[in-house]
Formats: structure tokens, sequence, C-alpha cells
């Protein structure tokens, strides 16, 4: 991938996971997730593992988009190398 669109996804995620409303989205489906977890039940097994893939799918998403701000910060870095000036020698 383009070093320039590398930066500029890792910036737009970036964005997103500094989000409040991002934030607040995240936790009110964790939370919602988690409570119906724990509050199932006993013999309801497959509810339970049903909710455990949400909570892991919703960690698989947070996970990738602060994959994607590594990378773009890391493409960053690579601009800032290749627009240095090269010193030379006299």
């Amino acid at each position: 991938m383009e070093l320039r669109k590398e930066s500029s996804e890792g910036e737009e995620a970036k964005r997103i996971l500094d989000s409040e409303v991002f934030k607040d989205a995240m936790q009110t489906l964790s939370d919602g997730y988690m409570s119906e977890w724990v509050n199932s039940e006993a013999v309801d097994q497959e509810r339970r593992e049903v909710v455990y893939m949400k909570l892991r799918i919703l960690a698989d998403f947070v996970n990738e988009l602060q994959t994607v701000l590594q990378t773009g910060q890391m493409a960053d870095e690579q601009i800032r190398q290749e627009d240095k000036p090269k010193s030379t020698v006299n």
C-alpha cells in the first residue's frame, strides 16, 4: 500500500479510536454483552457462546483499528525519513 494512503488511514483510525462517541458505543456494547453473559441461565451454554463471540468480534474490531493506526504511524516515520535532506560530504 502506498505510504501516504497508510498514513491517511492511520490518521482516520486515530480519529475513530479517540472519538468519545466511538468509545461510548464500544463501552455500551461491551457492558451489554457482559451483562447478558453474566445474567444467562446456567443451562444456556449456547447463549453464552454467542455472547462470547460478540465480545471477541468487538475486541478484534478495535485491534484492527489499532493495527491501522500503528501502520499509519510507521508510514509517517518512513515518509519523514524519505523527506529528510541527505547530508553531503565535501
